[in-house]
């Protein structure tokens, strides 16, 4: 499964604004949840500069259901897109990588049609 790509099509209306809730994530974490169609799920990692993060996740094969995620610097999925550092294996079920700054990094978990998953975070 590949990481969520966010492509932005240029056009002059503004950007919607994401308003959805972002839920924080901290230490070693597991979060459940169920998403689908043109909603998403958003958390929220607070890293330090050089710290190692890992995510992973997993979901409920039913039909031709798809769970990704994406990381990006952007508290808004509309404005973002994924982060330049860090890298993906399993087939994009997992992804880690090496904090540039400290800050806020934001993990968008979207799925198709829609998917019960489970998310798993480890900063390090």
């Amino acid at each position: 499964m590949a990481l969520a790509t966010l492509l932005l099509a240029a056009n002059t209306t503004p950007a919607r604004e994401d308003t959805s809730p972002k839920r924080r994530l901290r230490g070693q974490a597991t979060a459940h949840g169920f998403v689908g169609g043109e909603s998403h799920d958003s958390y929220v990692v607070r890293a330090r500069k050089g710290q190692m993060l890992s995510l992973q996740i997993s979901w409920k094969h039913t039909g031709d259901s798809r769970a990704e995620f994406t990381v990006s610097d952007s508290p808004n999925l509309f404005d973002g897109g994924q982060v330049a550092f860090g890298k993906a294996s399993d087939d994009g079920n997992r992804w880690s990588g090496r904090i540039p700054r400290t800050g806020d990094y934001y993990v968008y978990v979207v799925a198709y049609p829609n998917a019960h998953y489970t998310l798993q975070a480890c900063e390090k």
